[in-house]
């Protein structure tokens, strides 16, 4: 058996969640006469097929397929680089070596170093009005920001759509205009949403850099309702290959809690959170032929969200315990560029308790089925929008924490 350390690291596309055999992709020619000389040497059906570009453009029928339409229909994806299929790397028409590398399934982009350090993926799921939007949007700036200086990493976007869709969905509504954002669309109604943002974490400290993937899919709440669902909508690849889960539970839409508390515009209560993660455990267990006796592999983190509202003393006869309370674990500081274990473990048994009164010992028994969880308590925005206005702005409490766990247990994962 090979040793832990000799084993050929495994690239999982981040779009598609397809391994990648790296001595079978593809590549794009940059030389811009290139595909204008392609078209102009097709004939009969090839022509027909690829030519329907516009003007020095050729029909791209992986990624068409990829985006869930039909490359022989009207509106097929099409590139101005000429695509090269053959593994050699060369162009099939001038010849040169091209260094634009495309996953062959999906034709996303490959990074450079994929060979030597893999990927590892991890995805943010939760209920439809959980807030995984603001989660994301939020997270990716204390990533790129605070978090990056802290722990000695950087943080880029993979490709500039990832940096259009973030400054232009997100961070310019959430941050500059200070407004919420609008609502997921399903992966049924809106072929864009199955294109995620990514970013590569890259920590460059230390004898070994290690390099993440984060593919941040912003999934509808409604497409994690049944297990049906989600494979109906091919989400199970992007579940079951995850390097680790993030799950959103909003305190607010639990029955229990939302009758009790007294919040400002609180929202109806939601999702069945303990079906909904059951659901995601029976997804996980059918794509890796698992049996219902077996502990899942995969990193869970859950993460309770809008906690600012749980922070304070009871009200106008609200039960004490809906609320933290002033002696909560969250409210002490971690420690600064370290894995904070000790704390990291208090808030986890405390949220744990916390959800196990509120919700059900069903929900957190579900999360037992995943061998290594943590619980975590965040706030993406620091306080309640009125209406869709950030009166306060954008607040964020410990929204990093789930990653830093994550991060950690990778790490000793590969000891």
């Amino acid at each position: 058996m090979a040793r832990k350390s000799d084993r050929k690291p495994v690239y999982i596309c981040p779009f598609c969640f397809n391994d990648v055999d790296m001595e079978r992709i593809h590549y794009q020619c940059t030389n811009p006469s290139c595909t204008e000389r392609f078209l102009k040497g097709l004939e009969g059906s090839a022509r027909e097929f690829y030519g329907r570009g516009r003007g020095d453009r050729e029909v791209d029928p992986e990624k068409t397929v990829f985006l869930g339409r039909d490359p022989a229909g009207p509106d097929p994806v099409t590139t101005e680089r000429h695509i090269i299929r053959n593994a050699s790397g060369d162009c099939d028409i001038c010849r040169r070596p091209a260094y634009l590398r495309l996953c062959p399934v999906c034709h996303n982009p490959i990074p450079q170093g994929a060979e030597e350090e893999g990927s590892a993926v991890f995805v943010i799921l939760g209920p439809k009005g959980v807030g995984k939007s603001h989660y994301i949007a939020v997270l990716i700036d204390r990533l790129r920001n605070s978090f990056a200086k802290e722990f000695g990493a950087t943080m880029t976007a993979a490709t500039d759509n990832t940096s259009l869709i973030y400054r232009d969905v997100y961070y310019r509504r959430l941050f500059e205009e200070g407004r919420k954002l609008a609502p997921t669309p399903s992966f049924e109604d809106d072929d864009r949403a199955r294109e995620p943002m990514i970013y590569h974490l890259r920590f460059i400290d230390g004898d070994r850099p290690k390099t993440y993937t984060l593919a941040f899919f912003d999934t509808a709440g409604e497409d994690l309702v049944s297990s049906d669902r989600i494979m109906g909508l091919s989400l199970n690849p992007f579940i079951s290959r995850a390097a680790g889960i993030v799950f959103l539970v909003d305190p607010l839409q639990i029955p229990y809690v939302n009758k009790r508390i007294h919040v400002d515009g609180k929202p109806a209560p939601g999702e069945d959170v303990e079906t909904m993660l059951a659901n995601i455990a029976n997804t996980i267990r059918v794509n890796r032929r698992m049996s219902s006796r077996e502990r899942i592999g995969i990193p869970l983190a859950v993460a309770l969200t809008k906690s600012d509202v749980l922070m304070k003393a009871p009200e106008d006869g609200e039960e004490e315990k809906v609320l933290f309370g002033p002696n909560f674990a969250v409210h002490i500081e971690r420690e600064r560029g370290r894995y904070d274990r000790t704390n990291f473990e208090q808030i986890s048994a405390e949220t744990e308790e916390y959800l196990r009164r509120v919700v059900s010992d069903g929900f957190t028994q579900t999360v037992k089925e995943f061998e290594d969880h943590c619980y975590f308590a965040v706030s993406a925005l620091g306080s309640n929008p009125t209406g869709s206005v950030l009166k306060r702005g954008v607040s964020p409490m410990r929204v990093e924490d789930p990653f830093i766990w994550l991060f950690e247990n990778d790490r000793e994962g590969r000891r």
